[in-house]
């Protein structure tokens, strides 16, 4: 039970740092194309184009999820858009109104297909299959390997692309809350009476190589994301040397 715990608690000691990670390069990225620009719809663009092998499986995600449990779509698109509070869209799929699971679902179907695809692309175009164990002499060990490919770029590029693509939107979360609430109740409920043992063995393995899954893809993203934060930190710094300008964040 105790390595049972330590596979489900490595899963927020990871989400934590990659979201940071993602808030910082996303203002980065908006921030060098500012510099570079001086142009805010010029800087969206230049993001949008960075990011967009991640923004097109974030959307065909949406679109597939609603297929696939019976609820009509209304709109696709891959352009971005200015929304309110200053924010950008850089996609959207309009789904129409169903139940919060179907809805849930539909929502969290970006980060479940962008976690297969990063393990993917580490499977079998870069060789590194998942391990055991999460150490980050481990993860650094992987990076090194990653580099050493001959085209390690082009995949290191789309793993970037795709993870700062792949997390819900404040719309994909709305129907979250009933959801998580009846699936909290429904743990402490068989907490309660003591039923955790009578789940079955295979039923807890699969759950438990789910979670190890989606957290080793979440480290191996941490470690490519600040690959390319460092290359963004310098471009950024390097411009304002050439440009005698600079962002105000």
């Amino acid at each position: 039970m105790t390595s049972e715990w330590t596979t489900v608690a490595w899963l927020p000691v990871m989400l934590v740092p990659l979201l940071l990670l993602k808030r910082w390069l996303n203002r980065h990225m908006q921030g060098l194309g500012l510099l570079l620009t001086k142009d805010v719809q010029k800087a969206i663009l230049l993001q949008y184009l960075a990011l967009l092998p991640g923004i097109m499986l974030h959307e065909v995600s949406h679109l597939v999820a609603a297929r696939l449990v019976g609820v009509q779509t209304k709109g696709f698109s891959l352009r971005p858009k200015a929304v309110r509070g200053g924010n950008v869209r850089l996609g959207s799929v309009v789904v129409r109104h169903s139940d919060p699971i179907r809805e849930s679902w539909i929502g969290l179907a970006p980060l479940l297909s962008g976690t297969a695809a990063i393990l993917l692309l580490a499977r079998w175009r870069l060789g590194i299959a998942p391990l055991p164990s999460l150490g980050l002499e481990t993860l650094v060990k992987n990076l090194f390997i990653y580099l050493r490919a001959p085209d390690a770029w082009l995949w290191l590029y789309l793993i970037f692309a795709i993870s700062n693509a792949m997390f819900p939107s404040e719309s994909d979360r709305q129907q979250w809350g009933p959801v998580l609430l009846f699936l909290a109740l429904i743990v402490g409920l068989v907490y309660a009476l003591g039923l955790v043992r009578q789940v079955s063995a295979d039923v807890r393995g699969y759950a438990l190589t789910g979670v190890g899954y989606l957290t080793y893809a979440f480290g191996l993203t941490i470690g490519v994301d600040l690959l390319f934060a460092g290359a963004i930190l310098l471009l950024e710094k390097l411009g304002e040397q050439l440009l005698q300008r600079r962002v105000e964040y």
